[in-house]
């Protein structure tokens, strides 16, 4: 097995107050999606995105402050998943079943739907 050395994730792109951390990250590919929901009504830019190891913790530490309340991005690599939150974060592997459901308990607890959470999924294939 070839281990990779890039963190592989999805940022959305409205998700964001601070967008310049797009620039910390290789944007893989964007894909435009329209939501019809009543709730959720809009356009939302998703960003397949790829960055190196060592660029990890400085892009963690970008990414507390720059996502909006009652959202999250995730980062994942070799079956370990980083979910960051506005000010929160949680690190696991795709074994840690406690602290994958800490995490989204957490995503709950700020009105994010379960739903919208497949952890156990995005953790084996992170564009979902």
């Amino acid at each position: 097995m070839i281990m990779d050395n890039k963190w592989k994730g999805v940022i959305i792109e409205e998700s964001l107050d601070d967008k310049s951390i797009l620039d910390r990250v290789k944007i893989v590919k964007s894909k435009k999606s329209t939501l019809e929901k009543e709730a959720e009504k809009g356009t939302m830019t998703f960003h397949y995105i790829e960055l190196n190891l060592e660029k990890k913790d400085g892009f963690v530490k970008k990414a507390l402050g720059s996502i909006k309340d009652g959202w999250y991005l995730h980062i994942c690599k070799d079956g370990v998943m980083v979910v960051i939150y506005r000010n929160k974060v949680f690190e696991f592997s795709s074994d840690e079943q406690d602290k994958l459901n800490q995490a989204r308990d957490y995503g709950i607890s700020i009105s994010i739907l379960k739903e919208q959470m497949p952890f156990e999924v995005l953790v084996k294939n992170p564009y979902g």
